[in-house]
C-alpha cells in the first residue's frame, strides 16, 4: 500500500469519527484573545483554545504528500478546507480529552514507529524536502500521527470495545454525541463568539430557503409533519452514504414524515447532479452563505441532522452519520 494511500485510510479511519491533529492552548478563550499580539481563537472545547494558527497548521500537515505535493488551496476551496479542519478538531478534542481522564496514551516509540510507516525515515531527504517545502519539521510530523493513532486506539479498545462490527459505527456515533451534550463548545464567527448549545428539546429555529427546483421553502411549512432535517455536502463522503438511506425512509413514511436535506454553500447546478445521482426525491435546500447551518442550528461538523416533532420541537441531535436503523428507531418513538 503506497504512503499516500495509508495516510488516507488513517485519516478516513477516523474521520468517519471527525478527527485531525493539532496542538492547543490550555488557557481561556477570553484571557488568549486579549494577550498583546495574539489572535482570537477559531474555537474553544471545555475551555482549551484551537487558535486559527493552528487549523491552519493542520491544513499543511495534513495535506503533506512527500512523492507528489498536493497543489496549495485557494479561495472557496481554501476556506471550506478550514472550516471542515476546525470541526475535525473540536471533535478530535472532545475524544482526547476523555482519552486523558481515563489516562489513556501510546508509547513515543510506537507513533515514532507509524510514522516512519507512513512517511519515512526522519533521514529521508525527499521526505526533508517536503517538510522544508511544507514549512513543518519532523517534530510536528511525529506529533501528528500520534495525534491521530492516539484518538484511533482509544475509540477502538475503549469505545467501541465488545462491540459487535456492525454496530461500532453507531456506538461511537452516540458515544460522540453524549460527549458533545455535555461539553462547552465555542466557537468564533468573525471576531464574536458563539457558544455551540444542544438544541435537543428546543424549538427548531424557523429558516426559508430556495429549493433545487427555485421555489422557496420554509420548516415552518411542514409543522404536523416529523422531519429530518439534514445537513450534507457532496464533499462529505459520510454524508453521500447515508442519503440513501434517508431517501427510503423518507419513501416509506411519506407524507407523514419528510426529509429536508440542506446542502451547506454549493451551487445548485452541483447539488442537483449529486440530489440526481443519489435518486432524492425529498426536498433538498441551499444554505449558500451557512447562516442556517453555523447559526441558526450551529452546526460543527458534517453530517448534523435533527429530528423535529409534529409540535416544531428538536427530540434527537446527531453528529456525523447517521444509520437507517437508528433513524428509524427514533420515527418508532414518536408514533410512526
Amino acid at each position: 500500500m503506497g504512503q499516500r494511500r495509508v495516510i488516507l485510510w488513517l485519516s478516513m479511519a477516523v474521520a468517519g469519527l471527525g478527527l485531525v491533529a493539532a496542538l492547543f492552548l490550555s488557557r481561556q478563550p477570553d484571557d488568549l484573545a486579549t494577550e498583546a499580539g495574539l489572535a482570537l481563537p477559531a474555537a474553544a472545547v471545555n475551555g482549551v483554545a484551537i487558535t486559527q494558527e493552528l487549523v491552519e497548521r493542520e491544513l499543511v500537515v495534513s495535506r503533506l504528500n512527500v512523492a507528489a505535493p498536493l497543489p496549495p488551496l485557494a479561495d472557496e476551496d481554501l476556506e471550506r478546507a478550514r472550516e471542515e479542519a476546525l470541526n475535525q478538531l473540536i471533535s478530535r478534542q472532545l475524544i482526547l480529552q476523555e482519552a486523558g481522564r481515563q489516562g489513556f496514551r501510546l508509547e513515543p516509540d510506537v507513533i515514532e514507529a507509524q510514522a516512519e510507516l507512513l512517511f519515512g525515515p526522519e533521514d529521508d531527504e525527499a521526505l526533508g524536502q517536503a517538510l522544508a517545502q511544507a514549512g513543518v519539521g519532523w517534530s510536528e510530523l511525529v506529533w501528528w500521527v500520534g495525534e491521530i493513532l492516539t484518538v484511533e486506539e482509544f475509540v477502538a479498545q475503549v469505545v467501541m470495545a465488545g462491540a459487535a462490527p456492525e454496530e461500532r459505527q453507531q456506538v461511537y456515533n452516540e458515544w460522540l454525541n453524549a460527549r458533545r451534550a455535555g461539553a462547552r463548545i465555542e466557537v468564533y464567527v468573525g471576531d464574536q463568539l458563539q457558544v455551540v448549545r444542544p438544541l435537543t428539546g428546543a424549538a427548531a429555529p424557523d429558516f426559508s430557503l430556495t429549493g433545487l427546483d427555485g421555489g422557496n421553502v420554509s420548516l415552518s411549512d411542514y409543522r404536523g409533519q416529523v422531519v429530518l432535517l439534514n445537513f450534507w455536502t457532496t464533499w462529505c463522503s459520510s454524508c453521500l452514504t447515508e442519503l440513501p438511506d434517508y431517501e427510503r425512509i423518507y419513501r416509506q413514511y411519506s407524507p407523514e414524515f419528510v426529509v429536508l436535506g440542506v446542502n451547506l454553500q454549493e451551487e445548485a447546478p452541483h447539488v442537483r447532479q449529486y440530489a440526481a445521482g443519489l435518486g432524492l426525491t425529498f426536498p433538498v435546500l441551499l444554505d449558500q452563505d451557512g447562516r442556517v447551518a453555523n447559526r441558526q442550528y450551529q452546526l460543527v461538523g458534517l453530517p448534523g441532522s435533527f429530528i423535529i416533532d409534529r409540535q416544531g420541537q428538536i427530540v434527537y441531535q446527531h453528529l456525523g452519520p447517521m444509520s437507517g436503523e437508528t433513524l428509524v428507531a427514533k420515527l418508532a418513538a414518536l408514533g410512526l
